[in-house]
């Protein structure tokens, strides 16, 4: 009986010295993630898990973490350390900071210039005159909220780059079904969050029916941009046709011109207010708009937010496709799960499966058709406002270290592989 005692005694006064220690550890550190892994394990800060968790894809995990003792004394431990839960909600509570490691254009100013005269000499025979939408509406006007295709590029196009053939690999459904190779061959999982073979189960996500048909009339496919002022390493300063707003407008006159689609591009400036950049709202400005358009244009059955991705100044994401440099792009999905938590219902999205199988089958037409073109697709905790229709996608399009070209390049193997995905081809 003392033994008995004596040992619950010694568990109790481990577990609360762990979670004393946790405590101080927050406080002097100010949430700080900044650290050894142990350390960054058990004290995963509010700033660094809101940071991680709300810029798609700046912290790609290259692959899934085993538990560690640390992550196993967590989760035993969260039901009696209130602060872990409060921690927990307060990251989930704002889905829209930025990565720290998220980067903006920010060479030196003379780097910027020369970039642009080369950028400007080599493309001035290339481009159309996009005159008078250099502008950035404010978020909510009417002029915003434009249905908007601007010729990207006056560059004939063979009808090949849209009847590409399988050069890559098919792979078998039994492979597929099997969740280790599933995970570690196609998925990057964000380290506060989880996802299980129940959710993974290929053998459901490939079975849905997420085809529509083609046709003009009511729009059918909605791109817009939660941050509408992402550049590329030769983007000309005020230029909307240089951001990936312009890579957008390329990619819906593709949907539109090549696949008979109809597209709604959404051009709204969703991370602009008051003519500044402002990005700590630009999910729930985004949340809104995307909403008022679905109400207005019920027919909208698919939705792509186009992001770039922001990764380290000596990463390039390219490959080549059709003789063209071409950005790598990556699918993002949002579960609204941590660890700590578990589901999240103040951020249910009734489409989880449906957004899943959705990249997935674009993963996989990618892998067959244009090998090297997609990175891993990033798991994620939070929602990323894919909870409005089940074809939602959220797409990296490169990075700031990409020129332009190349992102719009990756737009013609992306029209590709989306409309075999919408069309069962």
């Amino acid at each position: 009986m003392k033994k008995t005692r004596w040992i619950r005694k010694l568990i109790y006064g481990l577990a609360w010295s762990f979670i004393l220690l946790t405590g101080i550890r927050i406080v002097v550190h100010g949430f700080s993630d900044v650290g050894n892994k142990w350390w960054k394990a058990v004290s995963y800060s509010v700033t660094g898990a809101v940071f991680q968790t709300t810029a798609p894809a700046s912290a790609y995990v290259m692959e899934e973490k085993s538990e560690t003792l640390a992550e196993f004394l967590m989760r035993s431990v969260r039901n009696a350390a209130p602060v872990w839960e409060y921690a927990a909600k307060k990251n989930a509570g704002d889905s829209s900071l930025q990565d720290p490691f998220y980067m903006e254009n920010s060479y030196a100013e003379e780097d910027r210039e020369e970039a642009t005269d080369v950028y400007m000499a080599e493309t001035e025979n290339m481009r159309t005159d996009t005159a008078g939408v250099s502008e950035i509406p404010e978020p909510g006007t009417e002029a915003s909220q434009e249905q908007t295709v601007v010729v990207a590029d006056n560059i004939p196009l063979s009808a090949d780059i849209f009847s590409p053939q399988i050069v890559g690999t098919e792979y078998p459904l039994a492979k597929l079904q099997d969740y280790d190779f599933l995970i570690q061959n196609f998925y990057a999982v964000s380290e506060i969050t989880t996802i299980t073979s129940s959710e993974l189960d290929a053998g459901v996500l490939l079975g849905k029916d997420l085809t529509i048909t083609q046709g003009f009339g009511e729009p059918q496919i909605l791109i817009y941009h939660t941050h509408s002022q992402e550049e590329f390493m030769d983007s000309r300063p005020g230029a909307v046709e240089d951001t990936i707003t312009g890579v957008g407008d390329y990619l819906a006159q593709l949907l539109t011109e090549q696949y008979g689609y109809s597209v709604y591009h959404d051009r709204t400036a969703y991370d602009m207010v008051g003519g500044v950049l402002d990005r700590n709202e630009a999910y729930n400005c985004a949340a809104e708009g995307v909403e008022a358009l679905l109400k207005e244009y019920p027919s909208i059955e698919v939705v792509i937010d186009l992001h770039r991705d922001g990764v380290d100044d000596g990463v390039h994401l390219v490959t080549e496709i059709n003789g063209k440099p071409t950005a790598q792009i990556m699918f993002v999905n949002g579960i609204s799960k941590t660890t700590l938590q578990g589901d999240i219902p103040y951020l249910a999205n009734p489409y989880i499966e449906d957004n899943l199988a959705f990249s997935l089958k674009m993963q996989l037409k990618a892998e067959a058709y244009y090998p090297d073109f997609t990175r891993r697709i990033m798991i994620k905790a939070y929602r990323y406002n894919m909870h409005f229709r089940a074809r939602s996608l959220l797409i990296e399009a490169g990075a700031q270290t990409n020129t332009l070209q190349e992102a719009k390049n990756a737009m013609e193997p992306l029209a590709v592989i989306l409309h075999k995905t919408l069309s069962g081809g």
